[in-house]
């Protein structure tokens, strides 16, 4: 973010119950920054503790001196709408920014939504009454993405009923309920990682697609448990290759992974001293095209592998905690 003749980011404003941790970079072309400060109306700061003029891999370029940090414990665990960051730089300047709009400016940056952006571009630029299927797109919280897709022919399928889902089915099972090659597009959003056999989903999906069609899957890197006892896997952006690729009939055009994560244990080790150094991915993402059919099978149904079904939000499950 430019301010002020300065350019600010952050990389993380991290919450951990009442303490904030907020990390970033700031450079002033020749004005250095003396001091970092964490200021918040609504909430009162307990205590905080902060360094200036720190190394940042990120913008080396720039200077050896560019980074920041600021740790905080507020009084209670709370937003963070009316929380400021104050920067006071050498040459006597005090600069003030939300934090809130640091973080949007952060989020701005992703790849994700930018991928998701061209899809739905390219797909309305065809001109063409497309016909596109939407995997698990059932209404939830208030937010029907089928949406995004006035402009064409949209089947949402999901495994439990829903106001806006077309077909109930199992995405394991797709050309149970469609024909060959029946829409132009498959979307697929936060649900791969609740299907038990994704390789067979894969399998479907280019069945119901027309060739050159295309797909888009977002799911999870990093994530807490959710959805229990439906809750199966966490995919990398190197994963993408085990199921979209030749033999499964698809190429891959492009994937992404952002939104990091912390991951620290909930009991510390010696062998975890340095856990919170590393990153995962809420998101991880891929765009495939289908360049030709596939004659790989899968005859496994889900019934034949676990006892279980999808939980909804009635059954309790669904928003379950490790954390008491």
């Amino acid at each position: 973010m430019k301010i002020e003749g300065c350019q600010v980011m952050l990389d993380s404003c991290a919450k951990f119950f009442q303490s904030l941790f907020l990390h970033g970079w700031f450079d002033a072309c020749g004005d250095g920054l003396v001091a970092a400060e964490f200021q918040d109306d609504s909430v009162p700061v307990l205590h905080q503790v902060s360094a200036v003029g720190e190394f940042h891999g990120g913008v080396a370029s720039l200077g050896s001196d560019k980074g920041f940090h600021v740790q905080v414990l507020r009084a209670a665990d709370a937003e963070i709408g009316a929380a400021r960051l104050v920067l006071k730089t050498r040459r006597g300047r005090k600069i003030v920014i939300p934090v809130q709009q640091l973080v949007d400016e952060r989020i701005r940056g992703f790849a994700t939504p930018e991928l998701y952006r061209k899809f739905v571009a390219d797909l309305q630029a065809s001109r063409r009454k497309l016909k596109i299927l939407d995997i698990g797109g059932r209404n939830r919280s208030g937010l029907d993405r089928s949406k995004a897709f006035g402009w064409a022919d949209v089947t949402v399928l999901d495994i439990v009923p829903g106001d806006n889902v077309d077909v109930v089915g199992d995405a394991h099972e797709l050309s149970r309920y469609f024909a060959p090659e029946s829409f132009d597009a498959v979307y697929c959003v936060y649900v791969f990682e609740h299907l038990l056999m994704p390789w067979k989903a894969a399998l479907e999906i280019n069945r119901v697609l027309r060739p050159g069609g295309r797909c888009l899957v977002h799911t999870h890197q990093t994530l807490g448990m959710h959805d229990l006892p439906w809750d199966f896997w966490r995919f990398s952006d190197s994963s993408w290759d085990a199921l979209f690729n030749e033999r499964t009939g698809f190429r891959i055009v492009t994937r992404a992974m952002d939104s990091e994560q912390y991951v620290i244990p909930f009991l510390l080790r010696q062998e975890k001293m340095t856990a919170e150094k590393s990153a995962g991915f809420e998101g991880s993402t891929v765009l495939a095209e289908k360049v030709g059919g596939t004659r790989l099978e899968w005859p496994v149904t889900i019934a034949e592998t676990v006892g279980t079904a999808y939980p909804t939000h009635d059954d309790g499950q669904a928003g379950r905690s490790y954390v008491q």
